[in-house]
């Protein structure tokens, strides 16, 4: 009979580690020590392009009970059609209702307002037709609170610097600071302005952006997707006082519960939190690949995402951790205003790993950890006692976990 203590490890594993000589990984928390505030973590809902949530899908995405995931952002399409404006409203109340922040990203202008009268395959917006757009843009935000969804950022415009064949719209960096410079003033300053959402988190559509006095002050948030690349800092905006938000990315293999693909989302997050990004967006909420499957149950890929979005919530602050404490062992660390702290592990081992924690400036009782891997989702994994502001604990092999502070 093999007896597990509080470490969630059986007694057997402990001697058997030891008479290995297995090594133990150190970790240092600084409260002191701060980096981003967290916006949140989130996924994107499109109908009109597949079908809508159901409600007790958008009760899973953005519920904290269990089984749901907590996420904190909805990212939605501004429809070039005013008309179907409404198909965007039921989900996204129940999302607010969640307390969840709405971002609208249009794919395109009315194809009027656009130099090859489409919708579709780039086209640039016409300068004739700034003020519209404006006006586009400003409609739309105006009718979703009036339905009590009140929208909490807006994006200029979907990935700039792609031109495929659905909706979408070119735009260089110069075109940003020209629209801006032109229109900024005209753009509610109750909300976030998002720019440019580009491909690849392409900095040569924002450098220009962030380098021009009268653009700069009307952009708030720097967003970007990661197709074709891997998190990383930007200097230049968080010398602006721009957040950083990575508003799409998502892995084209087809089975969400593909373990493999899975836990390589979680190191995504990972390096997305040390690159200061402060919000982090799926693709598709229900989807094959996505953090729901099409039956609307959670995914690996929807725990791992939960393993951060449902304790590290908005308004947490990013502390200092050692980041990799032994080789393919990812640890970030984050507080809120009262000091409760959370810690996320990602082991892309296969062994477990003893951790020890040591928390400078700060101080807990205990801590709690669940854990996601290819046979659980978000288990409880037992409760470790904090002394002298240390504690030791085993990250699980292959996995992604998450300590709270009791």
């Amino acid at each position: 009979m093999k007896i597990k203590n509080s470490l969630g490890i059986s007694t057997a594993f402990i001697l058997s580690s030891m008479s290995l000589g297995v090594f133990a990984g150190n970790v240092t928390v600084n409260f002191n020590t701060q980096y981003q505030e967290i916006d949140g973590f989130g996924g994107m809902n499109a109908p009109g392009w597949i079908n809508d949530l159901t409600s007790a899908q958008a009760t899973k995405a953005f519920g904290t009970g269990n089984g749901e995931m907590g996420l904190s952002i909805m990212r939605m399409r501004i429809d070039p059609d005013s008309n179907q404006w409404n198909k965007q409203v039921p989900i996204a109340q129940i999302a607010y209702s969640y307390g969840a922040k709405l971002l609208a990203t249009p794919w395109t202008p009315p194809a009027y307002m656009k130099d090859n009268n489409s919708l579709k395959n780039g086209g640039k917006l016409k300068t004739e037709h700034y003020w519209g757009y404006t006006n586009h843009l400003m409609d739309f935000t105006s009718y979703m609170a009036g339905k009590s969804a009140p929208i909490y950022a807006l994006s200029l415009q979907n990935e700039p610097d792609w031109h495929p064949d659905y909706e979408s719209c070119d735009w260089s960096g110069a075109d940003f600071v020209a629209y801006l410079n032109d229109q900024g003033w005209r753009l509610d300053p109750a909300l976030k302005i998002v720019a440019p959402e580009s491909l690849r988190f392409n900095t040569a559509y924002s450098d220009p952006i962030l380098n021009n006095n009268v653009a700069n002050s009307y952009v708030d948030i720097i967003g970007g997707h990661l197709y074709g690349a891997t998190p990383k800092n930007y200097p230049l905006a968080l010398q602006k006082g721009k957040k950083l938000w990575m508003t799409e990315h998502y892995t084209n293999t087809e089975d969400a519960n593909n373990w493999n693909e899975a836990i390589n989302v979680g190191l995504e997050i990972h390096q997305s939190m040390v690159a200061n990004y402060s919000a982090y967006i799926w693709w598709y909420i229900r989807r094959s690949y996505g953090l729901l499957t099409e039956d609307g149950n959670v995914s690996k890929r929807g725990y791992i995402m939960s393993q951060f979005s449902k304790f590290v919530r908005p308004g947490y602050v990013r502390i200092a951790a050692t980041e990799t404490p032994e080789s393919n062992v990812y640890v970030t660390a984050y507080k809120n205003s009262s000091g409760k702290l959370v810690i996320v592990v990602v082991n892309k081992t296969n062994s477990h790993k003893q951790l020890n924690f040591t928390l400078r400036n700060g101080t807990v009782s205990s801590m709690t950890k669940y854990s996601t891997s290819a046979s659980m989702n978000m288990d409880y994994r037992g409760n470790y006692s904090v002394s002298n502001n240390q504690f030791t604990a085993y990250a699980d092999p292959w996995a992604v976990q998450t300590f709270v502070s009791n």
